[in-house]
């Protein structure tokens, strides 16, 4: 097993500059955190007072931000507004050093936004009391479409990867960014309400929900039919692998003429926010199959990345370091 830890050490290793191109749903994260103070009287709801605010990028926009705290050089490919919600989002890109010339701004564009209230005692923990969502009925029009489709071609030119980051509003579709998977050796899918519509890439990253929905089955504890609904996904969407993310049950690797491949979850089973969970695990197994790593490495180290971010507050990264950290740490008989 010693072994294993240096292979998939010197995998993450070569993370360093890999270009991976990302085109999907751009969203700014918006946390705010307070002291409940005591009950309303105008509706039995608490009075939370606001002591401070975090800004973060989030969903493809998450992505992004994960391949570059792993050190790649990542290209985001998407829509921002030209509110302070997008500049918001494009000024904490540009604090990373991320391109920003493939994202467009159109003047009737709100950037989509998702507000997290988080709330408890003054020195005590906070748990999510609302989440307000906006910016949510954009339209493509074709001059955008245009734009877009424009930018990526460009971006993916040297590009290593494709990442198509699907949350369901509307970019990944509109623009077509399927149709130039085959411009890059490996793109991978994270679709939240889309997964099966999707054919020929290279491989994906569904959580339990998003395959279950895909599959149209409920799991539950079966495992046989698991293997069994996951082997027909993968080869539907002609896929090289399938990778589902199960939470606490840990992943589940489907390769064509392989028995499946069941990785137990890297760390504490006890989770603490699995927010943004998803585009960390993304963002580690892409590098990971860049750099070289077999499908069951790529995995290991995706696998171990998650483990990380689920155990931090809100949308989190992780970087180089730290991963080998938790490689080292939970190699030997685990990986």
């Amino acid at each position: 097993m010693k072994e294993r830890w240096w292979k998939l050490s010197e995998i993450v290793g070569r993370f360093a500059g890999v270009r991976v191109v990302v085109a999907g749903d751009l969203v700014l994260d918006r946390f705010w955190y307070g002291a409940v103070q005591r009950i309303s009287r105008e509706a039995p709801v608490p009075i939370v007072r606001l002591t401070r605010t975090r800004l973060v990028p989030g969903c493809a926009a998450n992505t992004v931000w994960n391949l570059a705290a792993l050190g790649a050089t990542p290209v985001p490919v998407g829509v921002a507004g030209q509110d302070r919600e997008g500049d918001a989002l494009l000024s904490l890109f540009a604090e990373k050093g991320i391109p920003l010339k493939a994202i467009a701004r159109p003047a009737a564009w709100e950037t989509p936004t998702k507000t997290r209230i988080l709330a408890g005692p003054l020195h005590g923990p906070k748990q999510q009391l609302a989440r307000v969502d906006s910016g949510e009925a954009n339209v493509f029009t074709p001059p955008l479409v245009a734009e877009l489709r424009g930018a990526l071609e460009g971006a993916l030119k040297g590009a290593a990867a494709l990442i198509l980051s699907d949350y369901g509003l509307g970019l990944v579709e509109a623009v077509g960014v399927a149709d130039y998977a085959k411009s890059v050796p490996v793109s991978a899918l994270d679709s939240r309400f889309a997964l099966a519509r999707f054919r020929g890439l290279t491989t994906a990253t569904p959580n339990e929900e998003e395959f279950e929905e895909a599959c149209e089955v409920s799991l539950g504890d079966d495992e046989a039919l698991l293997e069994s609904v996951g082997e027909r996904l993968r080869a539907r969407m002609g896929l090289q692998a399938l990778l589902v993310t199960r939470g606490a049950k840990g992943m589940s690797l489907f390769e064509p003429g392989q028995r499946p491949l069941h990785l137990p979850v890297v760390g504490s089973d006890q989770v603490v926010d699995v927010t943004g969970a998803g585009d960390t695990v993304i963002a580690a197994y892409v590098l990971a199959l860049s750099a070289g790593a077999s499908f069951p490495d790529a995995a290991a180290i995706a696998n171990a990345a998650g483990g990380v971010v689920v155990q931090k507050h809100g949308t989190a990264t992780t970087d180089v370091e730290e991963l080998r950290n938790t490689l080292q740490a939970w190699g030997e008989g685990r990986l």
